[in-house]
């Protein structure tokens, strides 16, 4: 009998046991879909903050998107919060950044208070930032570029043509929309607006800025843009705990 009853219970944490394995090998970090010339990435994330100095590694496993948010004002050898454009709230610190002139956007989160875009100016900024940082959340600054449906000029001229990125809000949805290949400045902004953008804020990019990764469903790492930057002060960091 002992040994049936030996035999049962390591069927059983052998079933448990590929069940489990089974679960987690079907973890969707990211939903990825393709429209047109953009390329738009829904991380299923359950925390977001705003990583500086460093950039996460490909090894920390919560990790499942990051890109560069807020621009850097000077290629310093060392970092300083201070050479990130706009105040900016990290792992629920804020600190002082540099007044950045077509900053007119802010992006919070925080567990208690969820994910919010606001069309504030950079004297206006501190208080959303704040109250993000009381929270234990992150936040940071940029050029709006869709506030409630609003379209916005944005930082570039309509012609300038390059690779454009933005944080934005697609129905109840946040997600990075990134472009597939270099467009001018307006027809991103078309783009994004033939989507369905509510809310978009500007994302960080040229050579070496515009190096991002995400994590796949079978853990590995997938690199948007191949060079890191040598000068990047801050990413956006999508985490799964």
């Amino acid at each position: 009998m002992r040994i049936i009853c030996k035999g049962i219970l390591s069927l059983l944490f052998v079933l448990l046991w590929s069940n489990l394995s089974a679960q987690g090998s079907n973890t969707h970090y990211v939903d990825v879909v393709s429209c047109d010339s953009l390329t738009v990435y829904y991380p299923n994330f359950t925390r977001i903050d705003l990583a500086t100095g460093t950039m996460p590694a490909k090894s920390e496993d919560g990790v499942i998107f990051c890109c560069a948010g807020s621009f850097t004002g000077e290629k310093l050898k060392d970092f300083k919060h201070s050479n990130i454009g706009g105040d900016h709230v990290s792992a629920g610190t804020f600190y002082k950044g540099y007044k950045c002139g077509p900053y007119n956007g802010v992006f919070t989160w925080s567990k208690a208070s969820g994910w919010r875009f606001f069309n504030f100016s950079y004297e206006n900024a501190i208080t959303p930032l704040q109250k993000a940082a009381k929270e234990g959340g992150m936040g940071y600054c940029q050029t709006m570029l869709f506030s409630n449906g609003k379209r916005f000029e944005g930082c570039f001229k309509p012609e300038t043509v390059n690779r454009y990125r933005a944080l934005c809000q697609i129905g109840k949805r946040l997600c990075i929309v990134d472009c597939a290949k270099a467009l001018p400045w307006s027809h991103f902004l078309d783009g994004l607006e033939k989507l369905g953008v509510k809310n978009a804020i500007y994302c960080d990019m040229g050579y070496g800025w515009n190096y991002s990764w995400y994590r796949q469903d079978n853990g590995k790492v997938k690199e948007l843009f191949s060079t890191p930057g040598k000068y990047t002060t801050n990413w956006i960091t999508f985490y799964i705990d």
